[in-house]
């Protein structure tokens, strides 16, 4: 079986020179509400895979939004699905039982290198399966999986069958650039500047702003690829310094965020007005040039007017027009939004991220920037490789430690107080915070990061032999048995 995926511009095109269809694929497409990127299985025969292809359609309808996720599920079900019909005398996705799951496991866990693979790829296999074979049990396909599945009120099925391994984190696991090397990538691998931070002549790149706003606002933020890329330019917050304040306090809306949780970030000034001088100058221009060209919209675009930093005036049908809150909005909706004045004539997309071209940027056009870019610093000679999730970690680990800092500074200072639980008191209050921000719905998410914060271990020692001299051990009255125990 093969996986393929639904692509709105490949199906807009004719099936042959002039065709005369009643209704083109992509209206076909639609009207089954079949987004663009949607996975889809082919037997080998050619024949739709139905069982699959049905569980991708639900996907959207039950939480899982971003094809990110849609296309890892995909390859990691058809990873099981290969394996049952290779190895397990083709047997299918509903006929696997318990014991088909341990061959499975070891066949992926337990064979020899370069087969074995690691303990977090089967722990993303296992959710995918967890995820499908929940699914069969509500839509009546299956009584009896591979899983074992306990009914808990309110959450649904939920399997406790143990099938995923416990995963130690290292360090190496989260990477991250420091200060330095962070402005060496900006500058260099995504502006185009020369090593020394002179122009580079022999470099074309006319998106050097747009670049290195973007990266400068995940790296200070925190913010995720997708939650980044789906900012619309008249949600930008003014630059207001009146209350002395260094940054601006930002609401994410919850359908562009993961888990639909939303959060609160906040956006330094510097990192903004570098923002708002690209939409000026850099977006404004590549808009101009498109405009010039001419559009070309197409039925997937969505018409607003009158927009403003809440919302705008949605087109629907011919002639009628709805308010729309960007609140409400999810990340493929605000890629399809089109601006339009008081004429009727196109003035450009509502995306902040606007291609060279005038056309709002996608997730993989950004993923090809930073490859780019670290192409171009490898070729120079400079060792720094960057993502944009590594600027997230980047942005949590120095904020960590920066917040570690003043943890145990006010510690020394003798403004905190460190008699009940020692550890929760040092770490705890910085790790929820730093969750807050990037959104982790488990603090216990957040923990990776600790072991990249350079001085947690020296501080922690400090802190715990500072608490020692500044506190007597404490009568029943003042500290429970179990936490005295803690400390201990």
């Amino acid at each position: 079986m093969e996986i393929f995926f639904t692509d709105a511009k490949a199906l807009a095109l004719p099936i042959q020179e002039g065709a005369d269809l009643d209704m083109t694929r992509t209206e076909a497409f639609a009207r089954h509400f079949v987004p663009d990127g949607m996975p889809f299985i082919l037997n080998p025969d050619g024949s739709y895979h139905s069982v699959l292809n049905r569980f991708f359609r639900s996907l959207p309808v039950s939480g899982v939004r971003s094809k990110r996720s849609w296309r890892a599920y995909a390859y990691d079900l058809v990873t099981w699905a290969r394996f049952l019909d290779e190895r397990r005398n083709g047997r299918g996705l509903l006929e696997a039982d318990r014991p088909d799951l341990i061959a499975f496991h070891a066949a992926r866990r337990l064979s020899d290198p370069p087969y074995r693979i690691s303990a977090e790829a089967w722990n993303r296999l296992i959710a995918a399966m967890e995820k499908f074979y929940q699914w069969t049990l509500t839509v009546e396909l299956l009584q009896n999986p591979p899983f074992q599945f306990e009914q808990q009120h309110p959450t649904g099925s939920v399997a406790v069958v143990g099938a995923k391994e416990k995963v130690v984190r290292h360090r190496g696991d989260v990477r991250f650039l420091s200060l330095s090397r962070y402005t060496t990538f900006r500058d260099v691998g995504l502006r185009g500047l020369a090593p020394g931070g002179a122009e580079d002549q022999g470099f074309a790149n006319r998106c050097g702003a747009r670049n290195a706003a973007f990266a400068d606002l995940c790296v200070s933020t925190g913010l995720r690829l997708e939650e980044c890329n789906s900012l619309l330019a008249y949600e930008l917050p003014p630059i207001d310094t009146s209350d002395g304040a260094r940054s601006s306090r930002f609401e994410l809306a919850p359908p562009v965020t993961k888990g639909d949780r939303g959060r609160v970030i906040r956006i330094p000034h510097r990192v903004l007005r570098l923002v708002h001088d690209y939409a000026d100058t850099e977006r404004a221009l590549a808009l101009q040039r498109a405009a010039a060209r001419g559009w070309t919209p197409t039925y997937r675009h969505l018409y607003v007017r009158s927009p403003d930093v809440r919302g705008g005036q949605l087109r629907v049908g011919d002639d009628r027009w709805v308010t729309v809150r960007w609140a409400d909005l999810p990340p493929d909706d605000r890629a399809r939004l089109l601006e339009v004045d008081a004429a009727g004539q196109v003035v450009g997309p509502l995306a902040l991220w606007a291609s060279e071209r005038g056309t709002a940027m996608t997730a993989r056009s950004w993923e090809s920037v930073f490859s780019r870019a670290s192409q171009r610093c490898d070729t120079l000679g400079l060792d720094v490789l960057a993502t944009p999730h590594t600027l997230r970690h980047t942005f949590a680990v120095h904020l960590l430690t920066q917040l570690v800092r003043q943890q145990i500074t006010l510690t020394r200072e003798g403004a905190a107080d460190l008699r009940l639980g020692a550890y929760q008191r040092v770490m705890g209050d910085p790790l929820r915070h730093l969750q807050k921000l990037l959104g982790h719905a488990r603090v216990s998410s957040t923990y990776i990061y600790l072991d990249s914060v350079g001085e947690a271990q020296e501080l922690i020692d400090d802190a715990v032999a500072r608490l020692a001299d500044r506190v007597s051990l404490p009568g029943p009255e003042d500290m429970a048995a179990d936490e005295i125990e803690e400390m201990v």
